[in-house]
């Protein structure tokens, strides 16, 4: 058995720490979990974190938290089932943001009304508010990341009203060769908006571009991850934090909705129970389904939250593939070897073909550099150019979250990812792979070739499970993330979004979490509505007098 020292996770709960009532427990330190804390922490709240994963160190690699993270059952390739699928982008403290490459797009307004060119479909794809809604919180999350990008430049998206954070990372040789070919073919490339510092920001150093920035730790902390930029602050601040814990059910009785969480420690497989007067569920859009199905009480039979059997249904993975392109540039100096992939993972992007009546359905992706997660010698004579394509995949009721046929060794269900791609989703895809080859070739690449992402087995891009909206009947959530049959559950993930968009989704399940955040402090805490760009500024220098959840100074609605 693996020790918790071994393992990262930290001592176990004490006694006091599950006599505790706290105002709010949020399940999960990843994006959205970690903003959660950090925002209610800031506020004065009580809050436990419940994380299942370590803490990473640098001696801790992606591919260790990969192996050793839980597989879910997916239909293959051949229509056998194979417990092979990936229900975490990675499972540790601080989530996929501690390995991920910092990029940071915001989605486009067509993805919050995604109708207007797809028109109806079997799962509404409207979501409950638009992009202005979202909009501070974009920035609100931007500034307090550190984003380095160009306000302005991305030519399918508003403006920012202000200037990033920080100036854009230098082009990478490989995205300035990317840059001019898009050039050539009438696009409008632009420096991939990144969190990650070009100059020091906040207390933490600039990236020094020493090794490749993705599917690793950053050791200076210039990329902005989930725990350097709001679990670390949040833990300041007096949040608790239990790691090595997996959230099994939340329990309940004819009184309250919700009112425990019970976990087991994944190591030594002893049991805890925390109580809680509202619970933020922000495990990812697999795992937080997952939850709520096993959350059966004697009012909700079928699991919190799934009073109309939505609980799982709208599965999104987000269809992506790498492209590689090889070029011979020739030259009359005899050619030197020389390392290419330090530093960060994309300085050149191009959206042009977000909204592109010829791609299928009227809706293309986003093209843009992903340098390689680890080094490679080419001769100065040679180019060898990476891309990814990204497409957004139609939330069908079919593709859905549900519980599996057996137990883990703590008796804890399986998990199964039943999803199959829509037709026009495949076709999609195949498009903006020919128009990114179309742009390698016209970078001078002889040689373009496949590279598999793997997105049909999870990880990454997970989504729209707990999809938000305003009729109980076509939605899980409320607008602002509290389950319509559970007074006292939100949802704070990617499981919210209604419609996944095509670029990378971690800034907007942040600005999400955020607003999801804010709307609980107002609603149910009795906070002033300060807008939220005012009310995430430089915090009070000395942490304010710890309230007994016994004495709140403010009364929750209800």
């Amino acid at each position: 058995m693996t020790t918790s020292t071994e393992a990262g996770y930290g001592p176990e709960p004490t006694e006091d720490d599950v006599r505790t009532e706290y105002d709010v427990c949020v399940v999960g330190s990843g994006a959205a979990g970690a903003t959660v804390a950090w925002l209610l922490g800031r506020a004065g709240l009580s809050v436990a974190v419940i994380e299942q994963g370590g803490h990473v160190t640098a001696d801790t690699s992606y591919d260790d938290i990969l192996a050793a993270a839980e597989s879910a059952w997916v239909r293959q390739s051949n229509g056998t089932w194979g417990k092979v699928g990936s229900p975490w982008t990675t499972c540790n403290v601080g989530g996929g943001t501690v390995f991920y490459g910092g990029v940071l797009f915001r989605h486009r307004p067509i993805d919050f009304d995604a109708e207007r060119v797809l028109g109806q479909a079997d799962l509404p794809l409207r979501w409950p508010w638009g992009f202005d809604e979202l909009d501070p919180y974009y920035t609100a999350i931007e500034d307090l990341v550190g984003v380095a990008g160009l306000a302005g430049a991305d030519p399918s998206i508003p403006a920012r009203s202000a200037p990033y954070p920080l100036v854009p990372v230098p082009t990478s040789p490989e995205g300035a060769t990317i840059a001019g070919a898009a050039k050539t073919l009438g696009w409008n490339p632009f420096p991939t908006p990144l969190g990650v510092l070009t100059d020091a920001y906040q207390g933490h150093h600039a990236c020094v571009a020493d090794a490749p920035c993705i599917s690793r730790t950053c050791p200076v902390g210039a990329k902005g991850d989930a725990v350097n930029r709001f679990l670390t602050p949040a833990l300041r601040s007096g949040v608790r934090l239990f790691a090595g814990l997996k959230a099994v059910a939340l329990l309940g009785d004819e009184r309250r909705d919700a009112h425990t969480l019970r976990c087991v420690r994944v190591d030594t497989g002893r049991w805890h129970e925390f109580r809680a007067r509202h619970f933020v569920i922000a495990g990812n859009a697999v795992q937080s389904a997952a939850l709520l199905l096993r959350s059966t009480t004697p009012r909700h039979p079928q699991g919190l939250g799934n009073s109309h059997d939505l609980v799982g249904r709208g599965l999104c993975f987000k269809l992506s593939e790498y492209l590689v392109g090889y070029g011979h540039r020739g030259g009359d100096e005899p050619p030197r070897s020389e390392v290419m992939g330090l530093g960060p993972v994309s300085t050149a992007a191009v959206t042009d073909l977000y909204e592109d009546p010829a791609a299928p359905g009227g809706l293309g992706g986003v093209l843009y550099e992903v340098r390689p997660e680890r080094t490679y010698r080419v001769r100065t004579n040679e180019q060898l150019l990476r891309i990814e394509a990204l497409v957004p995949d139609e939330p069908q009721p079919t593709n859905r979250v549900r519980l599996g046929p057996g137990t883990d060794c703590h008796g804890v269900t399986d998990i199964v990812m039943d999803y199959q791609a829509h037709p026009r989703d495949l076709a999609r895809l195949e498009y903006m792979l020919g128009r990114g080859e179309e742009l390698l070739r016209a970078a001078g690449c002889g040689v373009v070739v496949r590279e598999p992402s793997g997105w049909e087995l999870g990880s990454g891009h997970l989504h729209g499970t707990c999809r938000m909206g305003t009729d109980p009947a076509t939605s899980v959530t409320d607008p602002d993330g509290r389950l319509h049959d559970a007074d006292n559950v939100y949802v704070a993930d990617g499981a919210l979004l209604p419609f996944p968009g095509a670029v990378n989704p971690t800034l907007t399940i942040q600005a999400v979490a955020l607003r999801v955040a804010h709307r609980l402090l107002v609603d149910r805490f009795a906070a002033p509505a300060t807008p939220i760009t005012e009310l995430v500024g430089p915090p009070a220098p000395a942490v304010p007098e710890r309230r007994s959840s016994a004495h709140p100074a403010v009364s929750p609605r209800g």
